[in-house]
């Protein structure tokens, strides 16, 4: 039976809990959990206790600028990620124009509202974080879109998204086994799995096919450092679409790109967290 360790961190605000949550997620931690509290917001993550021993005292030191630690406890695995996903993991709705939510929720009403069910699994992209709804949003605005790369899959979200609003086909890739296991289970719970290929490992596993658009919700140094990767994956005219940073990197991410002919053609901002849309000239 798999071991977890609780890291439960009291954040003095919803800004500085999204921006802890971002640097964790730099480290194998497999989800957060937030609850407002009359003094803050209390973020719980949640990593694998022989995966904490490697990067504790380095994880310990960035929570430091973001929050103070309350409690470090261990937990066995039992049917815990189970009740994590029917106790913490609630829908998201995107402006009454996209609803995320789990299979046990009810769908949505309207019947324009694009249904994204998603099984949490433990992995980022539920479309609680500010990014994973920019992201949304500039793919539901991208029009004549059919083949599709999706960097860092999560729980599929852009993915299902992305073939909801009419693409032929998505190629997902993520380092993370729980990220892939998730995003099959949801193309399956969407009905589309037969339109998404999932593939565990790092963007060199597409090497030579193209698409007409690429989105990487990742962070700010591996989009900088891939970049390339991902513009060589674009057809003529391609659109990509980032998100994962703060506004402070706004200068960073578009000097990068401008360095590989893309155009700016859309952004936008969330909570300080940036998304930008490029095209390919």
């Amino acid at each position: 039976m798999k071991s977890y360790i609780e890291l439960c961190i009291l954040c003095p605000s919803e800004e500085m809990t999204e921006i802890c949550i971002a640097f964790l997620a730099d480290y194998p931690f497999e989800s957060f959990d937030t609850e407002p509290t009359p003094t803050g917001v209390e973020l719980r993550a949640y990593i694998l206790a022989e995966e904490w021993r490697s990067c504790r005292n380095e994880a310990l030191n960035v929570v430091e600028n973001y929050g103070t630690v309350v409690s470090e406890q261990r937990k066995e695995d039992e049917n815990w990620n189970a009740r994590w996903e029917q106790e913490s993991f609630q829908p998201v709705d995107i402006e009454g124009r996209i609803l995320i939510r789990a299979p046990h929720h009810l769908p949505p009403t309207a019947d324009d509202t694009i249904d994204v069910i998603v099984a949490p699994r433990m992995s980022f992209g539920s479309g609680h974080h500010a990014t994973t709804r920019n992201m949304s949003l500039g793919i539901l605005s991208t029009k004549g879109i059919r083949t599709v790369l999706d960097v860092g899959c999560g729980t599929g979200v852009l993915s299902i998204l992305a073939l909801k609003c009419g693409a032929h086909s998505v190629d997902a890739v993520d380092i993370d086994p729980w990220s892939v296991e998730s995003t099959k289970e949801a193309a399956v719970l969407n009905g589309v799995d037969g339109q998404l290929n999932v593939m565990l490992g790092t963007v060199e596993l597409i090497a030579g096919r193209k698409y007409d658009m690429v989105v990487a919700n990742i962070n700010r140094n591996i989009i900088i450092n891939d970049i390339g990767s991902y513009v060589e994956a674009l057809n003529e005219g391609g659109t990509l679409l980032v998100s994962g940073f703060l506004a402070d990197d706004r200068a960073a991410i578009l000097e990068a790109a401008n360095s590989h002919h893309l155009i700016l053609i859309d952004e936008r901002c969330d909570n300080e967290w940036l998304c930008m849309k490029f095209q390919l000239r």
